[in-house]
């Protein structure tokens, strides 16, 4: 199969039209539902609940779910910002999008969170993990291609680089703090290089979230489930709030890392301020009412509460 043909397959709008003409419409509108599981919103709630409310005995576990997601989202910036391949162009695309199109951030973004996930989570057993993770990955990645997002290549190149990116730091192992130093790396070169596309925002990250480690890293904290709730009302909605800002505004480069440094230390650091505010009157209360055990829920006091 010659390279002309690999094109005609796999960036071309022949494709999305053929697949997006093999689903009805219902079908059509699930995809454009399922298509928000891969959004930015959506998977950084994903590893905000695994690093703020999983295993009270996996802080660096939860350390590398935030770290491959920082690197995901490192690797996604700089090849898209530097590749700067177009979209489809396709009638039934009504959506705005970003002009970068290779690979598909959303199927990157999904392969590497929701296989970590999978990967270092407890919950369930191993084959039901992976069996919903690789659902979501391959829904996610079709979508994209169904509403016509993206080319099949860029999809298909999104999912193996997040799974590479799983893959590659499950067997070296290493700790978290060398993962938000590479996160950063790859940004500050590919914004060097010309790439402009959330480059500033993970170097702010990956600057941010490597300075709170040096504490947060530290040893085991132990917050309850409330003071995590309480701090993480008040984390997301300000990360939500400085990502419309400096989207909306043509504000200096170093503003965009200065404030992402700040929100995602706070981030990383909320496990660590959660156990200061543990004995506060209010997160006393809290705590008594919601089904918490310690920091992590109490399937037992749900299926209580269901009762």
């Amino acid at each position: 199969m010659d390279t002309g043909t690999l094109e005609n397959i796999f960036f071309d709008e022949a494709t999305n039209e053929a697949v997006r003409a093999s689903f009805p419409e219902p079908a059509i509108r699930f995809f454009e539902l399922v298509t928000h599981l891969g959004d930015g919103a959506t998977l950084l709630l994903v590893v905000a609940l695994v690093y703020w409310f999983g295993s009270p005995t996996k802080q660096r576990t939860r350390g590398l779910v935030l770290a491959i997601a920082l690197v995901a989202l490192a690797v996604s910036a700089g090849l898209k910002g530097s590749i700067d391949a177009a979209r489809p162009e396709v009638a039934f695309t009504h959506a705005t999008y970003s002009p970068y199109s290779f690979p598909s951030g959303h199927a990157l973004g999904s392969a590497a969170v929701y296989s970590a996930v999978a990967v270092y989570g407890r919950l369930g057993t191993r084959g039901l993990r992976y069996a919903v993770a690789g659902a979501i990955i391959v829904l996610v990645a079709l979508s994209r291609i169904v509403i016509g997002a993206h080319f099949l290549g860029d999809a298909l190149a999104g999912v193996v680089l997040g799974l590479g990116i799983v893959t590659a730091i499950y067997y070296l192992d290493p700790d978290p703090e060398p993962l938000f130093l590479l996160a950063g790396a790859i940004a500050i070169v590919s914004f060097a290089f010309g790439s402009t596309h959330y480059t500033t925002l993970t170097t702010g990250a990956a600057i941010g979230a490597t300075l709170a480690w040096q504490y947060a890293g530290r040893r085991q904290w132990a917050p309850s489930g409330a003071s995590l709730l309480v701090l993480g009302l008040c984390c997301l909605p300000a990360l939500v709030a400085l990502r419309l800002v400096t989207a909306g505004l043509d504000l200096h480069w170093i503003v965009d890392v200065l404030g992402y440094a700040v929100i995602v230390g706070f981030f990383v650091l909320v496990p660590a301020v959660g156990e200061r505010l543990n004995d506060r009157p209010a997160v006393v209360r809290l705590q008594s009412r919601l089904p918490f055990d310690g920091r992590t829920v109490d399937s037992d006091q749900l299926s209580g509460s269901r009762e």
